[in-house]
């Protein structure tokens, strides 16, 4: 073998040295970070859960199938259309046993785009009470659609309550009933967004619970 030959086998030797050191030092990098990251994510999300349903002591999460046929077809009954829901957690007690649920779910129409938010479900004695949203994604007109994240509006949906096959509505004439909202002034297409989303939360529970 030539000098040049053996030179270059020298450093394809030494070039594969460093690239499985590097992936040795990557995978042992990743390993040690992952775990953390993944808890801050954990700790993020139930800090997130705990805003909308803050009676709640634990979280457990709800398997759920998003694109399931028979739930799209119960939006649909209930004229809730280009809505999503994505995600679902039981919401339980210290003893765990379950007093609701946190449903994320979404809307289309929002007016700069989807409207998507986190809702807390209280399910005690056939009624479900609302006990608040928090918005994951909210790209409104700032002045306008954006007044949906402000107390003003969006504490409205600590007290509403629905019964049945009741669903929150938005008024523009002053809420009469437990299941109505106040309408965000000039901004009905934001409002119909959220109340959307909000709608189609309940409906995912409404279908929980009768598989039960």
């Amino acid at each position: 073998m030539s000098k040049k030959d053996k030179g270059v086998v020298h450093d394809t030797i030494i070039l594969t040295i460093i690239t499985l050191a590097a992936g040795l030092v990557l995978g042992g990098v990743h390993h040690i970070t992952a775990e953390p990251i993944q808890k801050q994510q954990e700790a993020t999300q139930k800090a997130a859960q705990k805003q909308v349903f803050p009676e709640a002591k634990n979280f457990k999460a709800v398997e759920w199938d998003a694109s399931n046929t028979d739930f799209a077809k119960a939006l649909e009954e209930a004229g809730i259309d280009q809505t999503t829901v994505s995600a679902v957690s039981e919401a339980q007690d210290a003893s765990g046993a379950k007093i609701g649920y946190v449903v994320t779910a979404a809307n289309k129409e929002g007016y700069g785009g989807d409207v998507e938010l986190m809702v807390g479900i209280g399910t005690a004695e056939g009624t479900k009470s609302l006990y608040g949203i928090s918005f994951l994604n909210l790209p409104e007109t700032a002045g306008m659609g954006m007044k949906a994240d402000e107390p003003t509006f969006r504490d409205q949906f600590k007290t509403v309550t629905v019964s049945g096959e009741e669903l929150v509505k938005y008024t523009k004439n002053g809420k009469q009933s437990a299941n109505e909202v106040d309408a965000i002034s000039g901004c009905t297409v934001t409002t119909n967004a959220v109340t959307k989303a909000v709608n189609g939360a309940i409906t995912a529970v409404s279908f929980l619970e009768e598989d039960e």
